[in-house]
């Protein structure tokens, strides 16, 4: 099913956001809200429903905007599935998924697009910004995660540093925006599920550099209703998984050192983070 507008400007938008939701109903009008609100205009929001349970289709539906376009599945996909289907029919010069709970800052398109839209940017295939964590009721928990510095990095200087953090340094899905041309051989891999959108992060930097933004433009929220959240224990060890995975791939340039140094940190990150979501469940 299909409830579809134009973006309202009769021209195509330049930046597509899509949003895949699964029973996002006590979210979801925020997570709505914040994408409207931007001070950046130029786009298009499309919603893909994974067949809810709850009241999430209904809620959008009931928003009138122009540059929305609602799509429910007729069955269940699952991340992987509606993930890849959020992103396979944008319009735009650019991409930006969120899931169905974070938020975005006003400020936030405007900033990344004027980054690759920069001429002295041409080769960057990332764009992120530093994000805040939030609770259920949108308080701050964390009120700036910062991993890399402002500014351009190479991929292989990134990979590295993630696999030595053993952690996400780059941020969820919310954080990022990317071309949306470098989709045609990228997709969202679920085989590892905790790092679903660190593994899509990887295969965008194999492509080109990540640029960072220095400050929080936007935010991922912690809750009960979280994916991430309801993957629990299994962090630890998909996260190792990963590693592995992404220092079989010799472009990464990651040396045993670093390995070493991301198995302990990623322990260390396990406990940590385990407790926190944990308490603010």
């Amino acid at each position: 099913m299909v409830v579809g507008q134009h973006n309202g400007h009769g021209r195509e938008p330049l930046v597509s956001v899509t949003i895949p939701m699964y029973n996002s109903a006590r979210f979801i009008r925020r997570t709505v809200e914040s994408v409207l609100q931007q001070t950046y205009r130029n786009f298009e929001l499309l919603v893909y429903d994974d067949n809810s349970q709850d009241e999430s289709f209904g809620i959008v539906q009931a928003i009138r905007d122009p540059r929305i376009r609602l799509v429910r599945n007729h069955e269940n996909l699952g991340p992987e599935g509606n993930w890849n289907k959020a992103v396979s029919e944008v319009r735009g010069k650019y991409v930006k998924l969120i899931c169905g709970d974070d938020m975005l800052y006003p400020d936030c398109l405007a900033k990344q697009v004027a980054v690759l839209e920069d001429p002295r940017n041409s080769g960057v295939s990332l764009v992120c910004g530093q994000r805040t964590v939030i609770d259920a009721d949108d308080n701050a928990l964390i009120r700036k995660i910062n991993f890399i510095d402002q500014g351009r990095h190479e991929a292989s200087e990134v990979s590295r540093k993630i696999i030595r953090m053993g952690t996400n340094i780059l941020g969820e899905p919310v954080c990022g925006l990317y071309p949306a041309r470098l989709l045609e051989g990228t997709r969202y891999n679920a085989t590892v599920p905790y790092t679903i959108d660190l593994d899509f992060w990887m295969q965008l930097l194999k492509k080109g550099d990540l640029y960072m933004i220095g400050e929080p433009l936007c935010a991922f929220r912690i809750s009960e209703e979280s994916w991430s959240s309801r993957i629990g224990d299994l962090r630890y060890h998909q996260f190792l998984e990963f590693m592995d995975r992404t220092a079989s791939d010799s472009s990464f340039e990651v040396t045993d050192l670093d390995l070493f140094i991301g198995r302990i940190n990623c322990a260390v990150h396990s406990m940590t983070s385990t407790v926190g979501f944990k308490l603010f469940a």
